[in-house]
């Protein structure tokens, strides 16, 4: 996906999709195209977005300024639901 090779962390990140996958397609009639391993990355950083919003919100109703690791554990049980 050209949009990947724009930015050179999402480059990175569709590379560690890209080997990840791979290495687990073991059998060699099963494949996965590079269009397959940027649709994950898409849905990967969407994740990661949705994550971070939802956590500064929580941090937010806390009135911190800092997101933590205690923010990011009350917001996955219902993350984990709206992304099965």
């Amino acid at each position: 996906m050209s949009s990947n090779s724009d930015d050179p962390i999402l480059s990175k990140v569709f590379t560690c999709f890209d080997h990840a996958l791979k290495s687990k397609l073991v059998n060699p009639k099963n494949k996965i195209t590079d269009d397959a391993v940027g649709l994950i990355s898409e849905v990967a950083k969407v994740l990661v977005i949705e994550a971070v919003g939802r956590a500064a919100q929580q941090a937010n109703l806390e009135n911190k300024k800092k997101i933590n690791l205690d923010h990011v554990e009350i917001i996955l049980p219902q993350l984990m639901l709206d992304f099965p």
